[in-house]
Parts: structure tokens; sequence; C-alpha cells
């Protein structure tokens, strides 16, 4: 009786920087480029780095966590997958500085589009899909953005009615367009889970 051919492998690469266990600091960010394997009971995910190459299969991984940072400027969008062994991969739309490469935005939707795709035929309860910080964390940054707000909106308007000139109209716009940006990244990082099947559209904008 002869053998079951093995299945037939085709692949899609990404051309995505990622940091492996969650590295933080880096001047420059060398790791670059993510390949999805189709390949049956071999199907995986890839990875380039300037040491060689990292393979894990679809049944490696226990987790994905999207969320979105800033740079300070721009939001900067992330998704972290976790492994078996607790040790990860987090593929990122930022250029090797660490910022928001808008060019790699388009090609980082279509890698999560295609992941989840793939990972939506995991048994249920194998993956934890989840999206934001987790919940001290987001207390912390509602406490920071709330002090902020008070700061740089809240006391420009107390002065405007205190002093009643409108010149402070100024610097509560400048205040305001400060801090706007901060509450949207606190809003998109809310702690929740997610349906793969519904992956959220604003951690991939």
């Amino acid at each position: 009786m002869n053998a079951p051919a093995p299945a037939a492998s085709s692949s899609t690469s990404y051309d995505l920087h990622f940091v492996l266990d969650d590295k933080r600091f880096f001047w420059r960010n060398p790791n670059h480029g993510v390949t999805l394997i189709d390949a049956g009971r071999d199907s995986a995910i890839l990875w380039q780095t300037e040491s060689g190459e990292g393979r894990r299969l679809w049944t490696d991984i226990v987790a994905v966590n999207m969320m979105s940072a800033t740079d300070g400027k721009d939001a900067v969008n992330h998704c972290r997958i976790g492994f078996r062994d607790g040790r990860a991969l987090t593929v990122t739309d930022a250029g090797p500085s660490g910022q928001v490469d808008h060019d790699r935005t388009p090609r980082y939707r279509d890698f999560i589009r295609a992941l989840h795709a793939r990972l939506v035929h995991a048994p249920q309860g194998t993956i934890r899909f989840s999206a934001g910080v987790s919940e001290s964390r987001h207390h912390a940054m509602m406490a920071i953005g709330t002090i902020g707000a008070l700061f740089f909106v809240g006391l420009p308007v107390v002065l405007l009615f205190v002093v009643r000139d409108w010149r402070v109209l100024g610097p509560l716009a400048v205040g305001a367009a400060f801090i706007w940006p901060f509450w949207k990244i606190i809003e998109r990082n809310r702690p929740r889970s997610y349906d793969p099947r519904h992956p959220p559209g604003e951690l991939m904008d």
C-alpha cells in the first residue's frame, strides 16, 4: 500500500519588522521578513533574523494579542504571537527605527487578516485572542491620561473663566490637540477578547 502523499506547500511572505521575546529597546531593528506557510500538518509561521531563521507550527501558538502604541505622533500597531514554550514573536507596522511606517500598514493589515484566517480553524479554546493591554496597565494609562487632560485642558478652561481673556483659547486648543491622540490610544487598548473571525479593525489602521 502506498504512503499518502505529503500535503502541497505554499507560502506568503510579508516584509514586516518584528521583535522576539518582547525586546523593547534598540537603535535600529534589523529583523524583518515574516512568512505564513501552508503545508497541512506542517503549516507554520517563519521569520528571518540576522543570525538565522525561526519557525513555529500553528499548533505551537497559544495566544495572539493585538494592541497599539505610539511613537509620540502616530499609532504603531503590534501583534504579539505567544508560543507554547513561553516565547513570543511580535510583528509590527513600524519601520526599523520603531516609528510607524505608513507604507507598511497595508501589509500589516494583510498579514493580520491572513494569520487569523488560518488560526480561526484551531480547536476552540486552544488559542487566546485578546486586544489591548492588561487591566492594571490600562488603569495606569487612564490615570496618566486624566492627569494630562486636567493639566492641558482643565487648567486653561479654569483660567478662561477666571481671567476672561480669549487668548487662553490658544493654549486650550493646543492642549486638546496634544492630549487627544493619547486618549485614542487608551481607548484602542481597552483590554478585551475578540472573535478571530473579526480582528479589531482599529488596531490595524
